[in-house]
């Protein structure tokens, strides 16, 4: 004990120290002397961000670069409707395929997270839209592609009136006993003749009788006789198309 005493220097002691620091504390004091912003895209190795080396709510915004986040980046379920601020999701931040059904929490998407135009074809997976995700009125004729809709693609008993942007007219003439008159109902400038009718309403098939019933000069025309009495031609065209 006496022999290690008198070998024992300033010098010996203060190195020893050092050693000790270097190898046990060394960590500690990197971490402590990084500065505000010192580590950029440059200083971190790639895959060196693992999920335990970020803190819960650090990851913002202004820290994503456009496309960063692909598929392989998400987990599952990891984008909700609270992590997306309003319009948040445009074309250029979403790689193509990216977002597939495994990585969207259910409801997550409503029309606040979305950007105009954010949501093309390239972005929808095949039989991505199912009567369920699309809201009532949603789809205008602005919103589907050229032979988009198929026979496949309709619902038994979907396409009604409304639906098909159908343009009603009519027009009438009073025929006489003995005469023979004809009215066509012109479709509006626009549109086009999907089809039509025409007869005397009420009168008893004895008293008149018809002779034509077409679509023509871009309508529906009628021509009828009156047997006895004066009575009413009327004609009806339904036109499809926006006048």
């Amino acid at each position: 004990m006496k022999q290690i005493r008198k070998r024992l220097t300033y010098a010996n002691v203060m190195s020893s120290i050092a050693v000790f620091l270097v190898l046990g504390g060394a960590t500690a004091f990197a971490a402590q002397q990084l500065g505000k912003n010192t580590v950029g895209t440059k200083q971190l190795k790639k895959n060196a961000v693992t999920a335990a080396k970020i803190k819960n709510g650090a990851v913002k915004a202004a820290k994503i670069g456009p496309g960063a986040v692909s598929t392989t980046q998400l987990g599952s379920a990891a984008v909700t409707a609270e992590k997306l601020a309003a319009n948040a999701v445009g074309t250029g931040n979403l790689a193509n395929d990216a977002v597939t059904t495994p990585k969207i929490a259910d409801k997550a998407v409503n029309s606040g997270k979305l950007g105009e135009s954010a949501v093309n074809a390239d972005k929808l997976a095949a039989n991505a839209v199912t009567t369920g995700k699309i809201t009532d009125g949603a789809v205008t004729a602005g919103k589907l592609s050229a032979n988009s809709v198929t026979t496949e693609k309709i619902a038994a008993k979907a396409v009604g009136f409304t639906q098909l942007d159908l343009t009603f007219v009519s027009a009438q003439v009073n025929v006489a006993a003995g005469e023979n008159k004809s009215v066509t109902a012109p479709c509006p400038a626009g549109t086009q003749i999907l089809s039509g009718g025409g007869g005397f309403p009420g009168v008893n098939g004895t008293e008149v009788s018809f002779v034509a019933s077409e679509a023509a000069g871009g309508g529906w025309y009628t021509e009828g006789r009156s047997i006895t009495g004066v009575h009413t031609l009327i004609v009806q065209a339904y036109c499809i198309g926006k006048p």
